[in-house]
């Protein structure tokens, strides 16, 4: 294709548009589209499957921010696929590992409950999509310290993994008003200082301050947090130095007075998996996909299955899966989807991510969703199939948030007999809808250690009689 651009074109992408560098797989870029709230329509779907064909070799991912991951993207077609994205009117992340600095950090993909305004009255996506729209290519908010990630929800559960979030926004009614309960400051890769998870404002921003709150976070998250270094940009490394009282008193002085809100939160375990009836009586139906994997045909089925069975819109989950809306008849739509697609019935198929360690270099063979399978086999083969839940992340970004599952592996490569080997740490214990941190199990097994040990691990588990949580807490009581 053959797009010809002048200066005037090229500037609307500045800002907006970025390739990420990839290391592996032979891929030198990627894109990373940001899909606002994962909602996606057929039509564009169908574009993207096109773009994915005619640039990125026909394959694709759904990221767990609810993106689409292209790979193998040539520079030099760079700006051709960056119009047909503006055309889309989507725009990527602004990915800033070419810059050597704490600079160049933009508002990632808000996340957002992928069943938002299906199965509740409160949509929460709606301010995701607004937020996303401010954000992207906003010259205020383009040079963060570091990236910065948001996560928002109203459903009563915890669907987007809220603790790992720069700032996560819980939506609630209050004696009638609609409002949010932020927390702050979360993030488990290993810039400083450590992994941390979200911790909460007590303060209840009703839904109309919101839009002011969110900007003055992010804005002290831009003037604040250090810049001394990468290890030490993050939002997280901001608020355990400050503190979240002071970080409080610096957003009232910014939007005036917040009111407290100490009451407990108990957020429920449901990410919407399998099918359910929406509030107008219809229906919504999530496929599961190992490690989000797709390719560009794939993509072209579940468009058209959409527009052919309900009303042509997608929903794209936190957990790397795709979401059916406004479906009249579930058991015609999963006949389609049973000719392309494997259907199971466990939860760990729904609840479980794979990071994309193929691409960006930081694992040899084994990858990270490769191990994903892997442990998705052993519960297979004991007929596992309540909610177990495996993060895997290819290195210590912890892009997999492998620390807020049952099951976390993390992956790092060291030397053993003269020779770099790809090996696993083992995380157990850990409950992103508790608060809750894993703990280290057992560092360094070879990938086929690590998968026989898990499988040691669930046929204990299937004898002990307990349940996952009980079994879980004696484990890491007597780790080894």
């Amino acid at each position: 294709m053959d797009i010809t651009l002048d200066l005037g074109d090229i500037s609307k992408f500045v800002g907006r548009y970025s390739l990420g560098k990839d290391n592996g797989m032979g891929s030198l870029h990627f894109l990373r589209i940001k899909i606002p709230a994962g909602r996606i329509s057929a039509g564009n779907l169908f574009e993207i499957a096109n773009i994915s064909r005619e640039y990125g070799r026909g394959y694709a991912e759904i990221t767990d921010r609810q993106d689409i991951h292209l790979h193998w993207i040539d520079g030099d077609k760079a700006l051709e696929v960056f119009e047909r994205l503006y055309k889309l009117g989507y725009t990527t992340d602004m990915c800033g590992q070419g810059f050597p600095g704490a600079c160049y950090g933009d508002v990632r993909n808000i996340v957002s409950c992928p069943l938002g305004g299906k199965v509740n009255d409160f949509d929460a996506s709606e301010y995701a999509v607004k937020l996303t729209s401010f954000f992207s290519g906003n010259p205020e908010y383009n040079d963060l310290p570091k990236k910065f990630k948001i996560g928002i929800t109203a459903c009563g559960s915890d669907c987007v993994r809220l603790g790992v979030n720069d700032l996560a926004l819980i939506g609630i009614e209050k004696e009638g008003e609609r409002g949010f309960v932020p927390l702050i400051g979360g993030g488990v890769g290993l810039t400083r200082p450590g992994p941390m998870l979200a911790r909460n404002m007590a303060v209840f921003v009703p839904a109309s301050r919101l839009f002011d709150f969110v900007k003055a976070v992010v804005g002290i998250h831009r003037d604040h947090t250090s810049r001394e270094s990468k290890a030490m940009a993050r939002f997280k490394n901001l608020v355990a130095a400050w503190g979240v009282d002071k970080v409080r008193k610096v957003v009232e002085d910014k939007i005036g007075e917040l009111e407290d809100f100490t009451e407990p939160l108990n957020l429920g375990g449901d990410v919407h998996n399998g099918s359910g009836r929406q509030r107008d009586g219809r229906h919504y139906f999530t496929l599961p996909l190992v490690g989000g994997v797709l390719d560009a045909d794939k993509l072209d089925r579940i468009a058209e299955l959409s527009e052919m069975h309900g009303g042509g819109e997608i929903r794209l989950t936190p957990t790397q899966n795709v979401t059916f809306v406004d479906v009249e008849d579930v058991n015609a739509l999963r006949s389609g989807l049973e000719k392309h697609f494997g259907l199971y019935d466990s939860e760990a198929f729904y609840n479980s991510i794979g990071c994309t360690s193929r691409f960006c270099g930081r694992t040899n063979d084994t990858h990270a969703k490769d191990m994903l399978g892997e442990f998705l086999g052993v519960l297979d083969k004991h007929g596992i199939k309540e909610d177990v839940r495996i993060h895997i992340s290819g290195c210590i970004n912890a892009c997999g948030c492998h620390q807020v599952a049952h099951f976390g592996l993390v992956g790092k490569q060291i030397r053993r007999s003269n020779e770099i080997v790809q090996v696993y740490d083992l995380y157990t214990g850990g409950d992103s809808r508790k608060l809750k941190m894993a703990e280290l199990y057992r560092d360094s097994l070879m990938p086929e250690e690590a998968t026989g040990l898990f499988d040691e691990i669930m046929s204990r588990y299937r004898s002990s009689g307990k349940s996952l949580d009980e079994f879980l807490e004696v484990l890491n009581g007597v780790k080894a």
